[in-house]
């Protein structure tokens, strides 16, 4: 043989014994294990992605925990099926195991974290309602499971939803809302699984009402178990204990938006009013204390009265029967026309003027005063009064204003002239008299007649 041909033969042995290497690493084992939600695991053997069956599994415990109670009751030898698969049973608790597969002089191995299934659970939800009792089993709804309620204390506690139940296609189980707050032990069975959980039940809020912005347009809010009631029945009225010349425009029937709420007019004064809210066969009541919102004089001035009219006949709208005994009623008492009652008349003001100073006002040049004139105390003395006319005290007056003006003259010369200063003295006396005849005359002033300035033959 030549060295060419040795050659050539070498290469090709070379060559092959390459092709079966790589055939013998893409051949090696492969093991894997996957583990379902019922805690289950499968554990598969293959070689190039084909099944491997009578391989060896054998699986055990791994201590990584440093937990030397650790255990599954899945440890030991296996051998594959014809799909080279093993089934391991489902953990009882969490557990880390090595899986290790064996065929031939091939082997593989795998560490793989184990679960403990879920198992039977139940859950209760709305508490506060109406209790739903759910059962699964790892996390899958349980059918015609078996739902027992009991009170957990019946000698002081007591509850109408207490029994027997079986779960639905969706594994609940609806119990009723409860009275008064309770607590309850509620046991679910299935199979040979059994559950215990204990609960507090919350007696609901029911049907309630509130009441907001008493001092001005206010807002009945209807609620059931927190949530709004719509088309509820609202009746207002007033208090029985209300005062008996007290009224409200907002009196009468109304019924809850979809918000459950209604909105009333605002009080025209403060009164006490009873508002009573109903729906299905649930009613609740309340007394509410309305009041009138103080507002500036300006701000109320600066608003046109149409403008109020209106706004007052928007608050009724939601008022069951007619408004046209509210609305007339506001316009009469709020017409800006309508004189007030402190108004004067014919009379003028000072017949409503309790004032000390009417006295003095009717006493104002050009007025009368009150005894002047026909209806006097002394009819009999009607015209000028006796001293009138030219031999009057009057003109005695004037002669004392001028005795006095020349007494002052007198008095500077009394020094140069005694005989003057004589004449004086008995110039003042004079005058004293006349002064006196003042009074008189003015006391008979005061009684009837013309007063001093008045014209006449003899006036000043």
């Amino acid at each position: 043989m030549s060295e060419r041909t040795t050659a050539i033969l070498l290469i090709a042995v070379v060559a092959l014994g390459a092709m079966t290497g790589v055939a013998a690493a893409d051949g090696h084992l492969g093991v894997g294990v996957e583990q379902d939600a019922d805690g289950t695991a499968t554990v598969t053997v293959t070689e190039n992605d084909t099944a491997v069956e009578n391989a060896t599994v054998v699986v055990s415990v791994v201590d990584e925990d440093g937990d030397e109670n650790a255990s599954y009751a899945g440890a030991g030898e296996y051998q594959t099926d014809a799909n080279g698969t093993v089934d391991l049973p489902a953990p009882e608790g969490d557990v880390t195991v090595a899986v290790t597969a064996a065929d031939g002089d091939d082997t593989a191995s795998t560490t793989v974290e184990l679960e403990a299934p879920d198992g039977l659970e139940l859950e209760v939800d709305d508490t506060d309602g109406e209790p739903v009792v759910t059962v699964t089993d790892n996390d899958t709804a349980v059918e015609n499971a078996t739902v027992n309620v009991t009170v957990a204390d019946p000698t002081n506690e007591s509850y109408a939803g207490a029994g027997e139940y079986e779960t639905d296609a969706n594994g609940t189980v609806t119990l009723p809302a409860a009275e008064e707050d309770v607590t309850v032990n509620v046991t679910a069975e299935h199979e040979n699984e059994r559950v215990s959980e204990t609960v507090e039940l919350e007696a609901p809020d029911g049907l309630e009402l509130e009441v907001d912005d008493t001092d001005e347009e206010p807002v009945v809010t209807v609620t059931d178990d927190d949530e709004p009631v719509e088309n509820a029945s609202v009746v207002v009225a007033l208090a029985g204990d209300a005062d008996e010349n007290a009224s409200y425009a907002g009196t009468g029937e109304y019924e809850t938006d979809a918000n459950g709420t209604v909105t009333l007019p605002a009080a025209e004064e403060d009164v006490t009013v009873e508002i009573t809210a109903a729906s299905e066969n649930e009613s609740v009541s309340e007394t509410v204390e309305l009041t009138v919102e103080e507002e500036d004089d300006e701000s109320e001035a600066g608003t046109p009265f149409g403008q109020l009219v209106r706004e007052f006949i928007e608050g009724l709208e939601d008022r069951e029967g007619g408004i046209g005994s509210a609305v007339s009623d506001f316009v009469t008492e709020n017409n800006p026309g309508n004189a007030p009652d402190h108004a004067g008349g014919p009379g003028g003001p000072d017949e409503a003027d309790d004032d000390d100073d009417a006295e003095n006002e009717t006493d104002a040049p050009g007025n009368a005063p009150d005894h002047a004139g026909p209806d006097g105390e002394e009819d009999g003395e009607r015209g000028p009064p006796a001293h009138a006319g030219p031999g009057g005290d009057d003109a005695e007056d004037d002669d004392a204003e001028d005795d006095d003006a020349d007494d002052a003259d007198v008095d500077d010369d009394a020094e140069e002239n005694e005989t003057e200063a004589d004449d004086a003295e008995a110039d003042e006396a004079e005058a004293d008299d006349a002064e006196d005849d003042d009074d008189d005359e003015d006391d008979e002033d005061d009684d009837g007649g013309p007063p001093d300035h008045a014209g006449g033959p003899g006036g000043n």
